[in-house]
């Protein structure tokens, strides 16, 4: 599960730290002592699961939650024990009342993981062939790009840059995920961090690829299967 941790206590910050590192399936994306700055990396990271104080300075851990995505799952951290029947009706996963112990947090966690297994909403990706498009989340929105909008994607961590002429999407997602998606005919993964669109190709050496917005450096590994295309590529157009 892809978590972070917003808590206005560094202590009690660095005890949900400590007690995630302890849980292998779970990966924390960030901890934030800032109800703000936390929201805004909400935004950009998408995490599954977040482990939320409620009393808080400037934003509150129930206005945080409620402003949440419903994929969004919602772990309540917190001193004060009447929050709990406002946090169950926003659908929260479990109300861990400080203190608690790591037995506690391991039983919420749990609770996550068996939610978000028997989920039939989770967003998977899909390429519609028909129309060629390729769907995916970002930003809480369903997002449906003509493929041959794309220009290059590249591996940015936990998810990918989709590159196009008039915007950049970061999905969640893998490399090998998105490169299942692609038409092999029309996407060639040229490095281990890019895949770029064969059409969007300016020029190229054995080296690097040139596209209308990035030059890209060809992987060793990728090297041979690139130029072996563009090569039958360049016959196939004589």
């Amino acid at each position: 599960m892809r978590c972070i941790a917003i808590d206005d206590e560094p202590l009690a910050l660095k005890l949900l730290q400590e007690y995630c590192n302890r849980i292998p399936s779970i990966r924390l994306l960030g901890a934030y002592t800032d109800s703000m700055e936390a929201l805004t990396y909400i935004r950009l990271l998408s995490p599954e699961l977040i482990f939320l104080d409620i009393q808080m300075p400037d934003l509150s851990g129930m206005d945080i939650a409620d402003s949440l995505d419903k994929n969004t799952l919602v772990i309540f951290t917190t001193a004060f024990k009447e929050y709990a029947v406002e946090g169950f009706e926003l659908d929260v996963v479990d109300y861990l009342l400080k203190p608690f112990g790591f037995e506690r947090f391991q039983k919420a966690c749990n609770k996550a993981e068996e939610r978000i297994r028997s989920s039939s909403k989770k967003a998977v990706p899909e390429q519609t062939p028909d129309d060629k498009t390729i769907s995916f989340k970002y930003n809480y929105r369903n997002i449906r790009l003509p493929l041959l909008s794309i220009l290059f994607i590249e591996a940015f961590d936990n998810y990918v840059k989709i590159a196009t002429p008039g915007k950049t999407y970061m999905p969640v997602m893998t490399m090998k995920t998105v490169q299942s998606l692609l038409p092999e005919a029309e996407f060639i993964r040229v490095h281990k961090s890019f895949i770029v669109a064969v059409s969007k190709i300016k020029s190229f050496n054995c080296k690097q690829v040139i596209t209308e917005r990035k030059k890209i450096p060809i992987g060793r590994r990728y090297r041979k299967e690139f130029m072996e295309q563009m090569e039958t590529l360049r016959r196939g157009d004589t």
